[in-house]
């Protein structure tokens, strides 16, 4: 059975990494597949969400390097950083529709980047994020740097960082990285849930306001303000948004295409 596993439902795509007896730590070739399906999107309008989630008793540990291999790879770590977990970020990051990470146990590395880039995360209660770098003379990669110093401050992403320290559950919902903490039973219907949710809303709309905050990150308000009108003019003149104003007029729940 292949190590990184997709389906296609209900205009949700759902990516389960498979690789249990290794924490799901990623392979070169299930980041190519990763890679590959988040690049298709771009092209898959019948795709409306998201959803990564992972088998075994752990979300993913980062990627999967032996360590007779990491100093063989010292030569030219950046380049293969670029190459490899930044694109999956920007990937996730710049899609046009929403990305959830239904996370449980460890992760560490790139497990937590890709569910830090997740648009919304659900965690379960056993979920805790490692922030370890700093335990093998190595620094944050993947976008890690970024998404917690915005959310969480630089003050606390020192204390994290600088000791190699992790979060669980818990602090992750209180301080405003996941969007629902459940127990492990449940997180993958919750993540669904959640999926059907923003499948089934208006996709374009969606798609903006992600934009918009992410732009947010580096603009000042008179750009994003600026943004936001020209967002703005696209979503009104979406079949959804119609659709909205009628069924209000008409006191009937909308019926969303993602048009």
């Amino acid at each position: 059975m292949s190590d990184l596993l997709h389906s296609i439902s209900n205009n949700i795509l759902t990516i389960t990494l498979n690789r249990p007896d290794r924490l799901n730590a990623l392979s070169n070739e299930m980041r190519e597949t990763l890679l590959e399906l988040l690049s298709q999107q771009t092209e898959k309008p019948t795709v409306r969400a998201i959803v990564i989630r992972a088998e075994g008793r752990g979300f993913c540990t980062g990627a999967d390097v032996q360590p007779d291999q990491i100093l063989a790879r010292r030569g030219n770590i950046g380049e293969q950083v670029e190459a490899g977990i930044n694109r999956v970020i920007k990937l996730m990051t710049n899609l046009p529709i929403p990305v959830i990470a239904a996370v449980n146990g460890p992760s560490a590395g790139a497990g937590v980047s890709i569910a830090l880039a997740s648009d919304l995360m659900v965690v379960s209660s056993d979920a805790v994020f490692h922030v370890s770098f700093a335990r093998i003379g190595a620094v944050l990669d993947g976008g890690g740097s970024w998404f917690l110093t915005r959310a969480l401050g630089p003050r606390r992403t020192a204390s994290l960082a600088l000791t190699g320290g992790a979060f669980s559950a818990e602090e992750a919902l209180l301080w405003g990285l996941a969007h629902k903490l459940t127990e492990r039973e449940t997180l993958w219907n919750e993540a669904d849930a959640l999926a059907n949710q923003l499948a089934s809303g208006p996709t374009t709309a969606l798609g903006l306001i992600k934009k918009e905050i992410h732009a947010a990150a580096t603009h000042d308000l008179a750009t994003s303000l600026s943004l936001e009108a020209e967002c703005q003019q696209i979503a009104f003149n979406t079949e959804d948004f119609a659709e909205a104003i009628d069924a209000r007029q008409n006191k009937r729940v909308p019926a969303f295409t993602g048009r």
